[in-house]
């Protein structure tokens, strides 16, 4: 996510071929993604639920219209001044600033000084590169200097994301110790901190009794599916992969942890589902229309 947004589609089929989803194959139904219909469904009583996710927008003004019937939203905090924050604030609504844990972008300032960290570029998002998290002054300059000043601008939380460089890179211990140094360091602002993703690294925290680090998770495409970035393309999810984050879902609700989900559909049928799921086991979602993430609702 970032200037607009999550990445999860481009990324979770790394995961799921190396991870979970095939350890537990055979016991899924082998079904292609489900059918959708618009039967019967009132599309803009299940838009979203007070929770929204506005990273593509950076206009204040516009902000604070879309977000009126928000109490909790995430932002790109870099733009926007501790003032303005604190706007948004004085109607009530939980501000968390977006923090880019495992990836860097050629846009962000300090792009020119963590340049040599670059790893691979991330699909589907020209302007950004996986980064090696390992790095003592990635892991300073991220759980430092950039949170400390979303912090002092006034956020309520950090909504970290790209923790899936974990599973996209065959350094396992070295990127979940530099995540963990991360997040670490973010727990010394006393602020809540959701991760967007990053399934892999949340169940290893999960498995090492970590989850003190964390206190929320946000996971994107549960019921939808990106087909297309650059048209705004969506379809439903297909089995398989629903069943795995449902399942994951399920584990980490268990230990505790919030959970929020943010999809990506114009479709009635779906944002039907995604409405009943969440009311039943008491999430949070986000439905967008747009993978920029600015708000635009396509119908």
């Amino acid at each position: 996510m970032r200037k607009a947004v999550l990445m999860l589609a481009a990324s979770v089929y790394v995961l799921l071929a190396a991870f979970p989803v095939r350890a537990y194959e055979s016991d899924i139904p082998d079904a292609a993604a489900e059918p959708v219909t618009d039967a019967g469904v009132d599309e803009k009583k299940i838009y979203n639920d007070g929770y929204g996710v506005y990273l593509g927008v950076d206009d204040l003004s516009k902000l604070k219209k879309l977000s009126k019937n928000n109490d909790i939203i995430v932002i790109e905090g870099q733009s926007f001044t501790k003032k303005q924050i604190k706007k948004l604030k004085e109607d009530g609504r939980k501000v968390y600033g977006y923090l880019d844990a495992g990836s860097l972008e050629t846009y962000r300032p300090y792009y020119k000084k963590f340049k040599h960290l670059r790893l691979d570029p991330y699909e589907n998002w020209p302007d950004e590169y996986w980064v090696d998290v390992s790095d003592v002054s990635w892991q300073d300059y991220i759980g430092r200097k950039i949170a400390g000043k979303l912090a002092d601008k006034g956020v309520d939380g950090f909504f970290i994301d790209n923790c899936d460089v974990y599973s996209v890179y065959n350094e396992k211990n070295r990127f979940y110790k530099g995540l963990v140094s991360i997040m670490k360091k973010l727990r010394k602002f006393d602020k809540d901190i959701i991760i967007n993703g990053g399934d892999v690294f949340v169940k290893r925290l999960i498995k090492e009794k970590n989850t003190d680090l964390i206190d929320a998770i946000n996971q994107e495409t549960v019921f939808s599916r990106i087909v297309d970035y650059d048209d705004d393309v969506f379809a439903a999810q297909k089995a398989k992969e629903k069943w795995y984050y449902k399942d994951y879902i399920k584990k980490v609700k268990k230990k505790g942890l919030k959970v929020f989900l943010l999809e990506y559909t114009t479709d009635n049928a779906v944002k039907k589902k995604i409405d009943s799921y969440c009311k039943k086991n008491g999430f949070r979602y986000y439905i967008s229309g747009r993978v920029s993430l600015d708000g635009k609702v396509l119908y």
